[in-house]
């Protein structure tokens, strides 16, 4: 008898697990929804992925702006950190992912988009044949700074003393170039693992030559990296202290090497400090 009921119960949850799957639907990330845009600037195409507060619609505060490249894995990380710390240790923000380019391979578009120079002979890039469309930061910069940034100060309520910009590896190459490039584009700079090998540590140099006609850079910048990532450890602190150097009007650095973590591994925890250095909810500390 007992073994006939668990035959029936067996049966009971393959039908029941069978018709789910059958029903079951895409997971969509509560609060969020996404916006097309074409670049005026290039042609290309992309999508903007917006998570928005939850209690957005029943007031008419004005939010930071959190930014985030890579976000094949950036949108959805953020989202789950904000839903767990906002209003508790950080302000509520709002999150806007730009997509890599339409109809095209990520690891094409980030290094397109994400660097620089053109360097077709870079090794540690995602591949040589990728590193033929190197070097369009700069266009893609003026696709965030033109493009971008107006359409979403035009459609949600943003604070405009607020902007944080995050990227990490190549993401953090790109924020470390706009930083030297046009550094009030974002009040707020959270730079992780950031790739400054690229191209010889072209950075470096690119950070010189702005250094020899400007005495300026507002903006807070808070760099991190996991112990576990070799020389790029080095190379990062080299760069805090080029900055530092400077003595830039405006300019905050600081910056982290978290203990036992790789450049995998860094992300989430870089990601978590980073707002709580930026947005801390009012009447805590940054």
């Amino acid at each position: 008898m007992l073994f006939k009921f668990i035959k029936l119960a067996f049966a009971v949850v393959v039908f029941s697990a069978s018709i789910s799957a059958e029903e079951s639907t895409e997971f969509k990330i509560r609060n969020t929804h996404t916006l097309q845009i074409k670049s005026e600037v290039s042609g290309l195409e992309y999508e903007l992925y917006i998570r928005l507060p939850n209690d957005y619609s029943e007031n008419n505060k004005k939010y930071p702006l959190v930014l985030l490249n890579d976000t094949g894995y950036s949108v959805a990380v953020a989202s789950g950190i904000v839903h767990l710390m906002a209003g508790r240790d950080i302000e509520d923000v709002i999150i806007v992912g730009i997509s890599y380019s339409k109809g095209h391979n990520p690891l094409l578009s980030r290094t397109r988009d994400y660097t620089p120079t053109y360097a077709p002979n870079e090794k540690r890039g995602h591949s040589l044949e990728v590193q033929k469309h190197s070097g369009k930061a700069s266009q893609y910069i003026s696709f965030i700074s033109d493009e971008v940034l107006p359409l979403i100060s035009q459609t949600y309520r943003i604070r405009q003393d607020k902007k944080i910009f995050v990227g990490h590896s190549y993401g953090g190459l790109l924020g470390a170039n706009i930083l030297i490039t046009n550094s009030e584009l974002f009040d707020y700079y959270i730079l992780g693992s950031p790739s400054f090998w690229y191209d010889n540590k072209v950075m470096f140099r690119l950070e010189s030559d702005f250094a020899k006609n400007n005495k300026a850079m507002k903006a807070s910048v808070f760099m991190y990296i996991g112990s576990e990532e070799g020389s790029m450890v080095e190379q990062m602190l080299a760069f805090e202290n080029q900055l530092k150097s400077r003595n830039y009007q405006g300019l905050s650095v600081r910056s982290k090497v978290l203990s036992g973590l790789t450049h995998h591994s860094a992300f989430a925890v870089l990601l978590t400090d980073g707002l709580q250095q930026a947005v801390p909810k009012q009447g805590k500390g940054s």
